[in-house]
């Protein structure tokens, strides 16, 4: 389990990166403090460079953010692959929305399983509903802001997962199926249609 003092440290630093990103008159871009860190964009905010569709092309970009209309299943992934990191990410979907961030994913798999699928979603029945990761960790419960921006910001490092959703520490757990694979976003074929932005990443020391 994470020392009191470090979950404070974790639940306020997702406080601070929801308020910065949200209030960020320019999006896709870092903080000047991010920038210190190390952090880096995964997302231009113009372009898919750095991503690749996996499935129906139907993803673009609209208005700065990575947006699928889910009129098709598919789902887009980085071309490079992670192990240990940070991540954060603003996602907007409507209330009913089915949506999910793949962490750790092999690209020529199934996402799903063959790395973790963090849940955006609050109406799965049988749990890991958002904020969990499915069928691996389940997170206590928090709801979407639906039409909204939402904030989730990760910590994965070795076998222990930590999420935040908008300022929430909701996951604090261990798993240690998936070791490294590309981070993705979910499309389903639902007609709720996803958008992600600011979607950044700090590479952690193993």
């Amino acid at each position: 389990m994470v020392p009191m003092r470090a979950r404070n440290l974790i639940v306020a630093t997702g406080l601070v990166g929801l308020v910065t990103s949200l209030a960020s008159a320019q999006p896709n871009t870092l903080t000047p403090q991010e920038a210190v860190e190390g952090w880096k964009l995964l997302f231009d905010g113009k372009s898919l460079n750095g991503w690749e569709i996996h499935g129906a092309a139907n993803w673009l970009v609209k208005d700065a953010a990575l947006a699928c209309p889910a009129n098709a299943a598919s789902w887009l992934g980085t071309v490079d692959t992670y192990s240990d990191f940070r991540l954060r990410l603003e996602f907007r979907v409507p209330e009913k929305a089915n949506s999910g961030v793949f962490l750790r994913s092999q690209k020529d798999s199934h996402p799903a399983s063959s790395g973790y699928e963090l849940q955006i979603w609050d109406y799965r029945t049988g749990g890991f509903n958002t904020g969990s990761l499915v069928n691996a960790i389940e997170a206590t419960p928090n709801k979407i802001v639906p039409d909204q921006w939402n904030l989730f910001e990760v910590t994965a490092q070795g076998d222990h997962f930590l999420i935040v959703h908008n300022g929430q520490l909701v996951l604090d757990g261990h798993d240690s199926k998936h070791a490294s694979g590309v981070i993705g976003l979910q499309c389903n074929a639902d007609h709720n249609p996803v958008e992600f932005r600011n979607i950044r990443l700090l590479p952690l020391p193993k």
